[in-house]
């Protein structure tokens, strides 16, 4: 069945078993059990809330104007561990991760090196060596 040309709404798409949302009787996007897909966009202003978290599981997260913001937690790089006794709250977690090697050009990195016992920074020279207390 096509849709009319002022069809808003849902329509449950028997042959590919997802149901159908159609703006203007144009199909914008579709539901199955387990994704959420189409010509979706988040305007200025919108949130975007996930009771139980998000996931990208190909491309990048990228903020392009403003700041990448961690209000009530941590910001975590590689795998999450838990802490022994008192978790931190507005901290940076790194996990150890490859080691860098070769000229960075114009930018700077910080990271755990291997076996996780110390925190390094990287220039823009190749040049890497501790962070110091």
């Amino acid at each position: 069945m096509a849709a009319s040309p002022t069809m808003n709404g849902w329509r449950f798409d028997r042959a590919n078993s997802r149901l159908d949302f159609y703006y203007r009787g144009t199909r914008v996007g579709h539901i199955t059990a387990t994704t959420l897909s189409g010509a979706l966009a988040l305007v200025a202003g919108s949130t975007l809330t996930a009771p139980t978290g998000m996931s990208v599981t190909t491309g990048n997260t990228t903020t392009v104007v403003g700041d990448s913001r961690v209000t009530a937690g941590n910001t975590r790089l590689g795998a999450v561990e838990t802490f022994a006794v008192t978790e931190p709250t507005s901290a940076v977690v790194m996990k150890e991760g490859t080691n860098p090697v070769g000229a960075i050009t114009t930018s700077n990195g910080i990271f755990v090196t291997t076996g996780g016992a110390t925190i390094s920074k990287i220039i823009a020279a190749s040049t890497v060596s501790q962070i110091e207390a």
